[in-house]
């Protein structure tokens, strides 16, 4: 009898919501991500699993996934702040900040492990108590102009983090955002900034593993590391299940540094 495999990691990838404009399908509603999540967590050796705005997940149903990405998009809705529309706002989508909120708070009551991405980054903070930098650079002059294109910048990264585990204590990213946080509360804590001062990166100080960057790792390959460690994160919470020692889901296992799995290694 063939010895059975583990399967992959399924890890689920938020996704927004967009109007179609040419075809048959014309003026209907789609589920929008681009690729690059999806060929990122692939090369990190686990499944994505793309997410549409819904009602909300149950609990049991969110921890049936082994991690959370958080994805890029559109602005949080200003309302979320307690603050006024601004002209510079993109346009809101509320059901998808309920949604991603909500599965974000579920995954840290269950111990799934999240990774937060650019608009992600900003779920988590704005989910633990943080607010935003609403338009940048007017909200923060020493900020470059990243809203425009992707741009590269350099991020600063705490040496007692699990962020630094994979990156160093500095990294030339991709950024492509006109919003990001301001003060971050709950139980993140800022891990990486921009020379202006913005948080780039954030990590749980407590809890599940949480980590989210107001970058885009998946655009860059040399980024995939970022990917890899929550995968790692994965990998170490199974073989502590398997093992019964006293590490539980909830642990704050450190993500840690791992190598793209080879095809003869691949779960």
């Amino acid at each position: 009898m063939a010895q059975r495999t583990p399967r992959r990691p399924l890890i689920g990838v938020t996704a927004g919501t967009s109007r179609m404009m040419t075809g048959a399908w014309a003026g209907h509603d789609a589920v929008v991500i681009t690729e690059h999540y999806v060929r990122a967590v692939r090369a990190a050796g686990a499944r994505a699993v793309v997410i549409a705005p819904q009602e909300e997940w149950t609990d049991e149903e969110v921890a049936e996934l082994d991690a959370i990405v958080l994805s890029g998009g559109t602005d949080l809705d200003p309302a979320l702040l307690g603050e006024a529309p601004r002209d510079t706002d993109m346009a809101a989508q509320p059901e998808r900040d309920a949604f991603e909120m909500a599965l974000y708070r579920a995954a840290r009551r269950t111990g799934v492990p999240v990774l937060g991405i650019c608009r992600g980054l900003q779920i988590a903070v704005v989910a633990e108590g943080g607010s935003l930098h609403r338009h940048l650079p007017e909200d923060l002059p020493q900020h470059p102009a990243t809203g425009e294109r992707p741009t590269r910048v350099t991020a600063r990264i705490d040496a007692d983090s699990d962020l630094a585990l994979a990156l160093g204590s500095s990294a030339e990213v991709t950024a492509y955002h006109h919003q990001g946080a301001r003060d971050v509360h709950g139980d993140l804590r800022v891990v990486a900034r921009h020379a202006s001062g913005l948080p780039l990166a954030v990590e749980a100080s407590g809890g599940s593993p949480v980590i989210a960057v107001q970058w885009h790792p998946e655009l860059d390959p040399s980024q995939g590391v970022v990917f890899d460690a929550l995968v790692a994160a994965v990998r170490q919470q199974a073989a502590a299940t398997v093992e019964a020692v006293p590490a539980t889901r909830d642990a704050g296992l450190p993500w840690g540094r791992i190598h793209r799995p080879g095809p003869s290694e691949e779960a």
